[in-house]
Parts: structure tokens; C-alpha cells; sequence
């Protein structure tokens, strides 16, 4: 089989499974394999592995709305919402930033490696958060450590599946990726049950171990399938060649500014509800609420986005998403809140849950996987770090309205979903086209 011509404009258009039965004769190293075994026993005891990392590391990470309300209330309340915000989204960010590692340590060592140690290292960030008592503590702890080791093990669980599943991936990232929000609704019911009862250090210890239950499992049930990358030198680390299809740059643009806006809803939606005086029986669920809606929108877009295309499915999320921010303006009472949080829950959902699959789209040869979604990660990162403060900012500027934040947030959702657009329509204009 010879390789086809990267000018040909029929073959940069081809579809994904065309252009990943390809072999590169030229880079021994690197193996493009175009048979997915699509099941089997290991590919479900990965899929179920990356579910067990995924509730564990995104639910406590997607909890951290109740964080935020205890700390303002409590343990940091000299401090401005924007400032203990910081804590959140340097997780966020160190989380984002290091997959461009990350992700390529995979590609060259595999999942088992990465995910064990960084097992270790989320369980010892939560549990040094229990004992955190300064702003500086907090930020090491639950900011670095955790964020580290979220890293670790999230981007090998998720690359994994990719290499077994194509026809069928975006169904299986969507049924992974749903693990993140059933533990958005489980741990921030936890953490506001347990702490009133056992207090705030004991509840987050408590998580800590409920977090080493599903870790340990999951790091023996995920493997890779294809032949491991050679590590050459650390410039093989990044692998810079997405830049050369500007899809992958407009889709990157897009993910990029997204992030700056869709998860201020689930930094600021708890205190929304506490300064607007709704019940506890609202403000305390809320959140959870939120991620239950985001848990239909993980599977449902992952399923659809395998009719018609990952791309497509992502572009119209993320319009939808930005047009539900701007009801929230709107909202006045408490179902209204509970019905407003149920939609944006579920059209945000569908955001990082095709990001891997979408990459995938602009990665024909599935060993450069782990390095190009980890790239694109890394970057996602520095909007992950500012988003959040720039909307507690908006807020104290506002005198503790929320309708800059809001506006904010809804603008840059939309531009994002723009740029997703473009990277449809680029190279692929007809209106019909699975993309």
C-alpha cells in the first residue's frame, strides 16, 4: 500500500478511517493501525477503567463550587471570590498544561505507568487539602498536587480508548466522559453532607479514599493497545504537527476561547443561588443538578456525534451552550434556576466530552494520539487558569451582580463556537458532510 500524497486535497478531506489504514514507510517508528478492534473483553475493562478515573478526578474537580462556597464562608473568608477562584483554576490549569507532557509519555510509555503514580498523587493532594488551614496551603495542595495528579491519570484512561475504538468512538468517550458528571452530582452532595456532620478536613478525607477505591481498579484494568512511540529527546514530547492543517488550529482557537466561559457556571452557580437567597434545599444541590444535566450531555452528543460527526456535533454544543448563558440572565426564581441549570448542563456537557474524539479527527495516524491531544490541552490550560477569576472579578466589579460575569461568559462561548464552525466548514463546506 503506498502512502497517499498529505497535497492531495482528496486525500486531506478523506475521512478519518481512510487516512488511519495508512502505514508511514518512511518514520519506522510510527505505526498507523487501521484495524479497531470496535469490543472485546480488554477494550471494555479500559472503557470502565477510564470511568472509574474520570468520576473520581473530574468529580472532585467539577465539586469545586462547593470549595469555593466553604472557603468564602469559612476557611478563607478575608479573601474575594476571585482570589480563592485562583486555587480552582491553577488545578485547571496545571491539569490542561501538563497533558502536553503527559500526553506524549503515554504515547511512549503507556497508561499503566502514568496512571498508578498519579493515583498517589490526587489521593495526597486531597488529603493535605484536609489540613490546609493558609491561602498558600490551599493553592499547593488542591491546586498543584491534585492538578498533577488529575493529570496523570486522565489523559492516559482517555487516550487508551481511542486505540481501541474508531467507528464507535465517540459513543465510548461520551459513555466515559458521563463518569465526570455522575461524580459532579455524587461528590458535591457528599461534601455538603458530610461537613456539617464530620467537619471540613474529615469529609475531604473521607472523598480521598472514596477517590483510592476507584483508582486502584481502574489502574489495572486500562491498557493500550498499539506499539509504544520511541522516546527520542524531549522535543518529541510536543508534537507540533496539527499545525500544519489549519482545522486543527481554528478547532485549537476555538477550545481555547470556549474555555474562558463554560465553566464559570460551575465556579459561581452554589453562590448564585446563596446570594440570591434561594434555600439550601437549592443551593446545596444545585450543583449537583448542573452536572446531572451534563451527564445526558456527555452521552447523548457522543452518540449522535457518531451519525453525523464530531465536529458538527461540537460546533452546535457550544452555540447552544452560549445562548442558554444568556438565559441565565433571565432567571428569577428557584425552579427556574433548577431548569436553567439542568440545559446548560447538558449543552456544556458535550465540550470536553468530543474534545478527544474531535482531535481524533485531525489525527489520522492514532499513535501521535496522546501528543496532540495532550498539545491542544496545554493550551486549553491558560484560559482554564484565568476564566474563573476574570468572572469573580466581573462580579465584585459589579457589586456582586452577576450579569457582567454572565454576558462575559456567554460572548466567549459563542466566538469559541464560531471558531468551531470554521474548522467545520474550512475544507468540508457542504452542510451534509459528516465532520
Amino acid at each position: 500500500m503506498s502512502a497517499p500524497n498529505p497535497n492531495d486535497p482528496q486525500t486531506a478531506e478523506g475521512d478519518f478511517e481512510s487516512q488511519s489504514s495508512v502505514v508511514n514507510e518512511k518514520k519506522p517508528d510510527t505505526v498507523v493501525d487501521s484495524e479497531f478492534p470496535e469490543g472485546g473483553s480488554q477494550a471494555v475493562k479500559t472503557v470502565w477503567g477510564a470511568f472509574c478515573v474520570l468520576f473520581v478526578q473530574f468529580g472532585v474537580m467539577n465539586s469545586f463550587g462547593v470549595f469555593e462556597s466553604q472557603y468564602g464562608e469559612v476557611q478563607l473568608k478575608n479573601k474575594t471570590p476571585s482570589e480563592i477562584a485562583w486555587i480552582g483554576t491553577f488545578q485547571l490549569f496545571f491539569f490542561f498544561f501538563t497533558g502536553a507532557f503527559v500526553g506524549r509519555a503515554f504515547d511512549s510509555f503507556g497508561p499503566t505507568v502514568l496512571i498508578g503514580p498519579g493515583s498517589l498523587l490526587l489521593v495526597f493532594g486531597l488529603m493535605m487539602t484536609s489540613l490546609c488551614k493558609e491561602y498558600y496551603q490551599f493553592f499547593l495542595a488542591q491546586g498543584l498536587v491534585f492538578g498533577a495528579g488529575s493529570a496523570l491519570v486522565f489523559y492516559p484512561a482517555l487516550s487508551s480508548i481511542a486505540h481501541w475504538y474508531n467507528k464507535k468512538r465517540g459513543t465510548m468517550m461520551g459513555l466515559t466522559t458521563a463518569g465526570s458528571s455522575l461524580g459532579g452530582v455524587v461528590f458535591p452532595i457528599a461534601l455538603n453532607k458530610l461537613i456539617p456532620v464530620v467537619g471540613f478536613p474529615w469529609a475531604v478525607r473521607i472523598v480521598a479514599f472514596i477517590c483510592l477505591a476507584f483508582l486502584v481498579p481502574a489502574t489495572m484494568l486500562i491498557k493500550s493497545r498499539l506499539p509504544h512511540r520511541k522516546f527520542n529527546d524531549f522535543s518529541s514530547l510536543l508534537d507540533f504537527g496539527g499545525f500544519t492543517d489549519i482545522r486543527y488550529v481554528l478547532f485549537l482557537f476555538g477550545a481555547v476561547i470556549t474555555m474562558l466561559g463554560t465553566y464559570n457556571p460551575y465556579y459561581y452557580v452554589e453562590t448564585f443561588a446563596v446570594v440570591h437567597n434561594y434555600s439550601p434545599s437549592v443551593s446545596l444541590y444545585i450543583l449537583s443538578i448542573q452536572n446531572a444535566g451534563s451527564f445526558f450531555g456527555r452521552i447523548i452528543p457522543g452518540v449522535l456525534a457518531d451519525k453525523i460527526g464530531f465536529v458538527n456535533v461540537m460546533a452546535l454544543a457550544c452555540t447552544t451552550a452560549g445562548m442558554v448563558l444568556f438565559c441565565w440572565l433571565s432567571v428569577d426564581s428557584a425552579p427556574g434556576l433548577i431548569g436553567w441549570a439542568v440545559f446548560y448542563g447538558f449543552t456544556s456537557g458535550a465540550f470536553i466530552a468530543l474534545m478527544p474524539a474531535c482531535i481524533g479527527r485531525f489525527t489520522p495516524d492514532t499513535t501521535k494520539y496522546g501528543g496532540r491531544a495532550g498539545l491542544l490541552f496545554g493550551f486549553v490550560g491558560f484560559s482554564a487558569l484565568v476564566g474563573p477569576p476574570i468572572a469573580g472579578a466581573l462580579i465584585n466589579q459589579d457589586h456582586g451582580s452577576f450579569q457582567h460575569m454572565i454576558i462575559f461568559s456567554g460572548v466567549v462561548c459563542l466566538v469559541g463556537a464560531a471558531f468551531f464552525w470554521g474548522a467545520r466548514f474550512i475544507r468540508e463546506p457542504g452542510l451534509f458532510v459528516k465532520f
